[in-house]
């Protein structure tokens, strides 16, 4: 077991080249060393069967599979693909003229075409080109070797021999070059996917507070006043705005009202966890919605909210900024509907803020 993970940890090793690399260092790796040892375990049949030469020829040419393997530790991937393509082309070409179409070879051309279109870093006009040339060879193969067949006379023993370890070959490499392509396509589905689920946390939520934005909040309303029509679940909104907020921009700076929007936000935030939801509704207003609670009991809330807020001191560079809230708060109506309800909630803050300030009005 510890030699399968050191030879695992091996195989997987990133090159220097980037991470984005070593997806395609790692498939080159592990199809060089199937290879590799495809053409040495048929080279044995070759030469048990006395066909020396080609069974010299062909462990001479598995020693180019192993240089493929070997450059993508060397910080040169690219070339390790294009010199591992190049092989798995000319090799088969050669060992299929020699040897014949019965003895598979031939097949490795299809390979190849599955290996081209793994990586991006050869671009698509390239690639159907390729893709030409080797149909082309394939085509060739396969009418020279019936024009001027060169079949060779194996034993009944080396015939079995030679077609499992083809079996056994064409059935491992593609189950390798399906497992790389099933992580490629995994990995960029997922990727799609966090990045559309970014998008849409981008668009709900506000930039400077992180709170929900003002489409978030109305889709959440939407959603609370379809579920009041089935179950009858009341829900109240609250409307709140800091108290001369364009006071602190002009003294402290627009930095220190950021600041502010950012510290309370974290505030209302605690205030509102396992009670409702709260948005940046527009400028300094935040719109609370209290789920399953009557506006007298989301007044007691947001009565110790405003409470706290007023006896914070909010430091800012060499600032100590006081605030204080102002809220109109009132129950969700289903004869008036939510504009109308969120409407009165504003009515009775500009009614607290014409009284004075600082204060909760319901």
């Amino acid at each position: 077991m510890k030699l399968r993970r050191r030879f695992l940890t091996f195989l997987n090793m990133a090159p220097k080249e980037g991470p984005e690399m070593k997806d395609l260092a790692v498939f080159i790796r592990s199809l060089s060393l199937i290879f590799l040892f495809y053409f040495i375990l048929t080279s044995v049949a070759l030469f048990a069967t006395t066909y020396y030469i080609i069974a010299i020829i062909e462990c001479i040419c598995s020693s180019f599979f192993l240089l493929s393997f070997l450059y993508t530790y060397r910080n040169r991937t690219n070339f390790a693909m294009n010199f591992f393509g190049s092989f798995i082309v000319a090799i088969p070409t050669l060992l299929t003229l020699v040897t014949g179409w019965k003895t598979n070879f031939q097949w490795c051309l299809i390979v190849e075409i599955l290996v081209l279109y793994f990586t991006l870093e050869i671009d698509p006009q390239t690639k159907r080109k390729l893709l030409l040339v080797i149909s082309i060879d394939f085509i060739a193969l396969a009418l020279l070797t019936q024009l001027f067949p060169n079949n060779l006379d194996f034993t009944k023993f080396w015939a079995i021999y030679f077609h499992i370890m083809s079996a056994i070959f064409y059935a491992l490499v593609i189950q390798v070059i399906a497992f790389f392509y099933s992580n490629k396509f995994n990995a960029a589905e997922q990727n799609l996917r966090d990045t559309n689920e970014r998008l849409r946390e981008m668009a709900a939520t506000d930039t400077l507070t992180g709170l929900p934005n003002r489409r978030n909040m109305t889709n959440k309303l939407n959603m609370l006043t379809y579920n009041y029509e089935r179950t009858n679940a009341p829900f109240t909104v609250a409307i709140a705005d800091i108290d001369f907020f364009k006071k602190i921009n002009d003294t402290y700076g627009h930095e220190a009202g950021d600041y502010i929007l950012t510290s309370i936000s974290a505030i209302f935030k605690e205030t509102m966890r396992g009670k409702g939801s709260v948005a940046r509704w527009g400028g300094e207003e935040f719109l609370f919605v209290f789920e399953n609670a009557s506006g007298a009991q989301a007044k007691t809330v947001l009565e110790g909210m405003r409470t706290q807020i007023e006896k914070t001191v909010f430091h800012h560079k060499d600032n100590q900024i006081h605030i204080t809230l102002t809220i109109g708060v009132e129950d969700y109506s289903e004869i008036i509907g939510i504009e109308a309800s969120i409407s009165k909630a504003d009515q009775k803050l500009y009614q607290g803020k014409t009284s004075g300030r600082n204060q909760v009005v319901y």
